[in-house]
């Protein structure tokens, strides 16, 4: 088996070299099945979409993380709304994934006590080729050995460059509600 060519060292690879480098020593955590959940709602119309390839990494010892959505894997309830989604507004060709990389905020405070903790993670959002400074509040359990984390986050498409024409600006909300859902299991 080519050590290369599997999505696994591909992901890590990846990570690594948008500037994660964790201490070796230190205990890891990842998911490659995370889920992410988008909503934009209009008085004319709400779409949505899922995409359960959302990888992440997370050094135990600094808070320090990050997470990557290939933009391809979100799925619509109609395959045209897709296809607009890719082709014309996050220009899956050009700009293939969304990244945040960061840390959250207090890590040392966060104990493993099987508990549901407010968390804030702050870094920088990546989607459509801009990086924005983003600060996200969620939760983070420790439960059976692995961190479970859950986040409510809105994003401006103005922000990121993504322009919805004017044919159907009334049916896409500018600002979309992201629901983010992981477990990270130890590396």
């Amino acid at each position: 088996m080519n050590l290369m060519k599997t999505p696994l060292f591909g992901s890590l690879l990846a990570l690594l070299m948008m500037g994660f480098a964790p201490d070796a020593g230190a205990q890891q955590f990842m998911t490659r099945e995370g889920h992410v959940h988008f909503f934009s709602s209009t008085p004319i119309e709400d779409i949505e979409a899922d995409n359960r390839q959302m990888s992440g990494l997370l050094d135990a010892s600094t808070g320090d993380f990050v997470f990557q959505v290939q933009m391809r894997a979100f799925h619509f309830e109609k395959a045209l709304m897709e296809e607009h989604f890719n082709e014309s507004y996050v220009e899956s060709e050009t700009h293939p994934k969304a990244t945040f990389q960061g840390s959250i905020a207090s890590w040392e405070n966060i104990p493993n006590d099987g508990m549901r903790h407010d968390v804030v993670a702050e870094g920088e959002f990546d989607i459509h080729g801009v990086t924005q400074p983003q600060r996200i509040e969620g939760t983070m359990q420790w439960m059976d050995g692995a961190w479970n984390l859950q986040a409510n986050f809105e994003v401006t498409l103005a922000d990121h460059n993504i322009v919805i024409p004017a044919v159907v600006k009334d049916n896409i909300s500018p600002v979309i509600a992201i629901d983010v859902e992981a477990q990270l299991m130890p590396r």
